[in-house]
């Protein structure tokens, strides 16, 4: 699903030293990875460069067999609808409107997205209020207003939105950093029951190394570029 070989990544080109530099990272089709490190370890540009939001300096990163270097800026915005949900921190929802709505904005970009909803479902509504209740959002909250929903109910509408059509890779980055310890873990469970169903692949991100036992596998962002 990911490989990088020898990246490095400067914000400005003629910074003396890189922002990041990881020598290999490889993380396989399926799997639920816990990245974590604390501020300022690069999670935040790492999880940039695998959406294709920025390139690496120097090195190969590829998606899915892809290198997202040899593509455009407007390929990648397209790779990246294609390709991979996200799930922000502060959750980037339109307030003004409802949950359905938000949701089912996940597809705008994406034909394939959209096809492989239709492959399984009438229409993206229902396929969308399907992911608000598996991932526990009560119908009755469906066609309210976003902004009057409570953190943990956004944050469901975030989830759904980044699983809607099925992505092969799901980023999720510290989503759960306004959660309680129960609610944290609760919620987790929800994206591996959704990530299993659909065989996408989640790379969780957080500094919170209590979340680590939730994962088959973690690493460590400072260890890992230490290595290099």
């Amino acid at each position: 699903m990911i490989n990088l070989e020898n990246v490095s990544f400067k914000w400005q080109k003629n910074a003396a030293i890189p922002t990041l530099v990881i020598k290999q990272l490889i993380i396989n089709n399926g799997e639920h990875v816990f990245l974590h490190g604390p501020s300022g370890s690069g999670k935040s540009t790492l999880l940039a460069l695998l959406a294709g939001i920025n390139i690496t300096t120097s090195g190969q990163l590829c998606v899915l067999n892809q290198d997202l270097n040899a593509l455009t800026n407007a390929q990648r915005d397209a790779f990246r609808a294609d390709h991979i949900g996200i799930i922000f921190q502060n959750f980037n929802l339109l307030p003004y409107l409802t949950p359905l709505e938000n949701v089912c904005l996940g597809c705008q970009f994406s034909k394939k997205r959209q096809q492989h909803v239709f492959s399984q479902a009438n229409d993206l509504v229902s396929e969308a209020a399907r992911l608000l209740n598996a991932l526990g959002l009560e119908s009755h909250l469906h066609n309210q207003n976003v902004a009057t929903l409570s953190i943990g109910q956004q944050q469901r509408v975030a989830a759904a939105r980044a699983f809607i059509g099925s992505p092969e890779l799901i980023i999720a980055d510290e989503p759960t950093s306004a959660l309680d310890t129960q609610n944290r873990e609760s919620f987790i469970k929800l994206l591996f029951e959704q990530a299993k169903k659909n065989n996408s692949t989640l790379v969780f991100v957080s500094h919170d190394e209590t979340l680590k036992p939730l994962f088959s596998r973690t690493i460590d962002l400072v260890n890992l570029q230490g290595d290099v």
